[in-house]
């Protein structure tokens, strides 16, 4: 049955009262979107919600390599996204299509001139919402006919209600000594320039500072700012057989205060040389099917690339997608000493900055703490404005990059364990079951990096997981062996099945994480696990031999 497109008022819900008198940008929004309403709203196919963003960023990035400078890239940008719907809330022009391509919006929005002139922000979003307006029109059109040609869906609303927030915070400012940080950069990529084994390494320090302004026809008003501060230091080099070896570490912090000083960081890119260094000649690891501890960090980035991806909502109203936890709220999906939750509103954890830490998502929804799965059980996923199910509302969680439009994503994962054993314990666990198996060794994976998991219905769903670092821990207790070139793979079910034991120690991983609505910033929060089976496969090998000439100033 075709729904009815609601010809339901955008007048403005009146903010308090000199609430916007500070701020002529989120004044000048609030104007647009006025005499939008009033103009759309005669027409034969009126809107019946609206909303934009505007996005300031002020963002810098110093990169050394060889102990010089290597770049030096400030940057400030203004960027506007409007979210313009035709229909209502139970079916929209954001739909979802099934015909075709699927009907994924992607890319949107503009950039905006940089200033206080709110002249500049009005013409900027006069021109948006005309360009959205004429595409949601065409897409409207294509959802309807999709309802009476295709077969019928679960039913879900395209856009769940929520309650209008006004919370005017302080702009951000970006704040960090530079000329420090060249000099820190220097140093610490020096000691790459002296290593024999690095053939391509840097050091990047990048600041981040972000003020989000939201307005939208239900009444919400607001001002809010993140800040996110980073150094990494990254090293390649070309082991005897043609394997490329890789080998970073990054810190992450709300204030370039919380990131490692010179000294320390000098200290870390040592250390860093000296394990690729040791990688270069350590053996290759044969394919491999046994138990296997995931270091804390590892475990983190494995839950979200595993599970947490699945757990987003919007991709339960896919058709393309092979939907895995669907029905299965309620069910035990994992062991029931476990437990998973998503929570932005956690700034630190662990003596740890977290970089999926803000205070309303990028749908004006407030930050919300999700409980994913307890002891073991599903208990739900997390959704945007454009949730999973009849009766489910937003938990804060609809999320972009500025230029694409939001959808659930993660924020900060964080798996719990109540029951937990020492590191000690854990490594003779591992023993004890590779012995039971049969087998010589057990491995312990270290380090991970990125990989890949597959949701969509037309392909086996699995994952395959870059293994950066990895060791081998005897069963007869000889010191664990450094190998490489291996991929952890398989199915997440079965693998989350398979966990029988958790460290006592939490770690964090902060990264950027891409998907289909853009790059946004995450953490991943573990302790160690114990999987009574993994299986790997060998990594892709390069064919270029190492370079045929020592470095200059590595001869000794």
């Amino acid at each position: 049955m075709l729904l009815a497109p609601l010809a339901l008022s955008l007048a403005l819900a009146a903010p308090p009262a000199g609430a916007l008198a500070d701020d002529p940008l989120l004044a000048a929004l609030e104007t647009e979107l006025g005499r939008a309403s009033d103009a759309l709203g005669e027409q034969q196919s009126p809107p019946y919600h609206l909303a934009a963003s505007l996005t300031d960023l002020q963002a810098v990035e110093l990169s050394a390599e060889d102990g010089g400078l290597l770049g030096y890239s400030p940057m400030e940008q203004r960027y506007l996204d409007v979210d313009l719907r035709l229909g209502g809330p139970e079916l929209d022009s954001s739909h979802p299509l099934r015909s075709g391509r699927f009907g994924r919006r992607g890319r949107s929005g503009r950039a905006v001139p940089l200033g206080l002139d709110p002249a500049l922000v009005r013409r900027a979003t006069w021109r948006e919402i005309e360009a959205r307006y004429a595409t949601a029109r065409e897409r409207w059109a294509q959802v309807e006919s999709d309802r009476q040609v295709l077969v019928e869906e679960i039913p879900a609303p395209d856009l769940a209600p929520t309650e209008p927030v006004v919370d005017l915070r302080e702009p951000a400012a970006l704040q960090a000594n530079l000329p420090a940080w060249e000099e820190t950069l220097r140093q610490a990529s020096a000691v790459l320039a002296r290593s024999a084994v690095v053939y391509d390494g840097a050091v990047r320090f990048a600041g981040k500072a972000a003020t989000h302004r939201f307005v939208s026809s239900e009444g919400t008003r607001l001002r809010h700012s993140t800040s996110r501060y980073m150094v990494r230091i990254q090293m390649d080099t070309v082991a005897d057989d043609g394997t490329e070896l890789h080998l970073g570490r990054q810190w992450s912090a709300h204030s370039a205060a919380g990131l490692p000083e010179r000294a320390e960081l000098v200290r870390q890119a040592t250390e860093l040389e000296a394990l690729l260094a040791a990688l270069r000649v350590a053996p290759e690891q044969e394919p491999y099917t046994g138990p296997a501890i995931l270091g804390d960090r590892a475990a983190a980035v494995f839950f979200h690339e595993i599970l947490g991806h699945r757990l987003e909502g919007h991709r339960l109203k896919r058709v393309e997608d092979a939907q895995t936890l669907r029905n299965q709220v309620g069910q035990p999906i994992m062991p029931a000493f476990l437990s998973l939750v998503d929570d932005p509103t956690l700034a630190h954890y662990a003596n740890s900055d977290l970089n999926g830490h803000y205070a309303y998502d990028d749908q004006g929804v407030p930050a919300a703490r999700v409980t994913l799965v307890q002891d073991g059980l599903l208990q739900g996923f997390l959704e945007s404005r454009s949730p999973s199910a009849q009766g489910r509302l937003s938990n804060g969680h609809g999320r972009r990059q500025p230029g694409y439009d939001p959808v659930a994503r993660q924020a900060n994962l964080v798996v719990e364990a109540s029951r937990s054993v020492s590191d000690a314990e854990l490594r003779q666990q591992l023993r004890d079951l590779a012995s039971a198996q049969g087998l010589e060794y057990g491995l312990f994976v270290d380090s991970i990096q990125g990989g890949y998991t597959l949701t969509g219905r037309n392909m086996p769903n699995a994952f395959s997981v870059d293994v950066l670092v990895a060791w081998r821990v005897y069963t007869d207790g000889r010191p664990d062996e450094l190998v490489r070139g291996i991929n952890l793979i398989g199915t997440p079910l079965v693998t989350l099945s398979r966990i029988v034991a958790a460290g006592e120690v939490h770690r964090v991983f902060n990264g950027m994480c891409g998907a289909e609505s853009g790059q946004v910033p995450v953490a991943a929060v573990a302790p160690a696990l114990l999987i009574s089976q993994v299986e790997t496969q060998r990594k892709a090998k390069g064919q270029d031999t190492p370079p045929l000439l020592p470095a200059p100033g590595s001869e000794g």
